[in-house]
């Protein structure tokens, strides 16, 4: 191929980009070199930049997928910087080389001179590499995944957006996580609003509308970055409510395996993940990592709410009129419901029968009219009586502590037998004690 006219498009790759990176110009700086040195010329340069090799092949990249299915035959030769700048799997190069055999595109590294498709036995030489490459791809995961679950453990953060509520301090033990009193506030007010009964619709719209930081902003805005303005939405903030990290626990994503314990991939040949779940000990105890923003009993009255507007299919708020269930239609015998005023027009009560094809003919009735009306008869009837005023005792009520006994031993028993909890293990020895003392517990309080 030397000697004749050779077009050629350089690869360029990298998995992170800080602010710091030059990988990208050194990568395009030694395929420039290259294609000088040979006389290519240079007909494009397709840059992915922020994508991982590991988790997408040649075809899926932005620019450089674009080039090999929407542009063929515009060049012909592939340059990079280095083999792993274009596939970390062997299953991927492979397809790689099977494609541009069947192309008649050449593959060239211009830092790796064994590595030449335009050579004899390069394309062999190229998945031994590969080969090789893919192994210490999976030796560096496997680094990186038992450093991230010893940092876990250990309670620090791993970078990232932190979890709501939570800002990122470095101490003499490292990063941790720390309350952010400006979130805590906005936290324990959207908390009393949505035990009030307000829709999760109306707190985002209204977090909006007062220009509250979402947790991103926020993290955006205490390391000195641009803040974006992101608008808050009532699924995100559904999951923020419930989620564990709210009492200082740590939540996280494990790959699911398949029947032979082979990580389950896409389409893509990304990784596919489980549901969040919370990390614990060795014992099966939660790992707490910072200081919780909610007790456990606001915390999982707050779930009890938002599972019941899930059931009820209802997410509005609870109506405030004084006489529903009270006041029926004297034609029909239908309840009445609120009927919300609109532009110069009071609210009111109606009959249900109104929504249905065949109403009844009722006529609606102001609704501050009925509540003055039914108070006044009411206060003319018993407003003499005596009445009896029901005063509570607090006593010994361990219904919190039970309960969160009850969730715990459910989330342990659910542990026996997986992963490192088999039979035989150290931390099933844990596991088993940290049960037997919470039965023992909860024998104790259910007395």
């Amino acid at each position: 191929m030397r000697g004749c006219h050779v077009r050629a498009l350089i690869v360029v790759r990298l998995s992170r980009v800080t602010d710091a990176t030059t990988s990208p110009e050194r990568q395009l700086e030694a395929c420039r070199e290259l294609c000088a040195q040979r006389g290519y010329e240079v007909v494009g340069i397709a840059e992915d930049l922020d994508v991982s090799a590991a988790a997408t092949s040649p075809f899926n990249r932005p620019q450089l997928g674009d080039w090999l299915t929407d542009r063929l035959g515009e060049f012909d030769v592939l340059v990079f910087y280095r083999m792993d700048r274009i596939v970390r799997r062997l299953l991927d190069l492979a397809d790689l080389i099977r494609w541009c055999q069947e192309h008649s595109v050449s593959v060239v590294s211009a830092t790796e001179q064994f590595l030449d498709l335009t050579a004899p036995f390069g394309d062999i030489i190229a998945l031994l590499v590969a080969k090789v490459a893919e192994m210490e791809l999976a030796a560096i995961s496997d680094r990186n995944a038992s450093a991230a679950r010893y940092n876990i453990r250990a309670g620090k953060y791993r970078g990232g957006i932190p979890p709501w509520g939570y800002l990122p301090e470095q101490t003499e033990g490292g990063w941790r996580l720390v309350q952010d009193p400006e979130q805590v506030g906005v936290i324990r007010e959207v908390v009393e609003r949505v035990l009030a009964g307000e829709p999760l619709r109306s707190v985002a719209h209204g977090l909006t509308a007062q220009k509250i930081l979402t947790p991103k902003d926020r993290f955006a805005q205490a390391q000195g970055r641009e803040v974006k303005g992101y608008a808050w939405h009532s699924g995100p903030l559904k999951r923020s409510l419930t989620s564990p990290t709210l009492l200082g626990q740590v939540v996280a994503r494990e790959p699911l395996t398949d029947a032979q314990g082979r990580v389950k991939r896409d389409a893509k040949g990304r990784k596919v993940f489980g549901p969040e779940t919370v990390i614990r000990n060795d014992d099966g105890s939660p790992v707490i990592r910072a200081e919780p923003i909610l007790t456990r009993e606001v915390f999982d009255r707050l779930g009890v709410e938002l599972a019941d507007r899930e059931n009820r299919k209802e997410p509005t708020k609870r109506s405030a009129g004084l006489l529903l269930q009270v006041v029926y239609c004297g034609v029909c015998g239908r309840p009445a419901y609120r009927l919300k005023g609109g532009a110069g027009r009071k609210p009111r009560y109606r009959c249900a029968s109104a929504q249905y094809r065949e109403p009844c003919g009722n006529r609606s009735i102001p609704l501050e009219y009925a509540d003055e009306t039914v108070e006044t008869l009411l206060l003319g009837m018993l407003g003499t009586s005596e009445r009896l005023e029901r005063v509570w005792d607090s006593g010994s009520d361990h219904s919190a502590e039970l309960a969160e006994i009850n969730d715990t031993l459910v989330d342990l028993t659910g542990l026996l037998g997986t992963g490192a909890y088999k039979a035989g293990t150290p931390q099933r020895v844990k596991l088993n004690e940290s049960i037997k003392a919470l039965a023992a517990r909860q024998a104790e309080l259910s007395t």
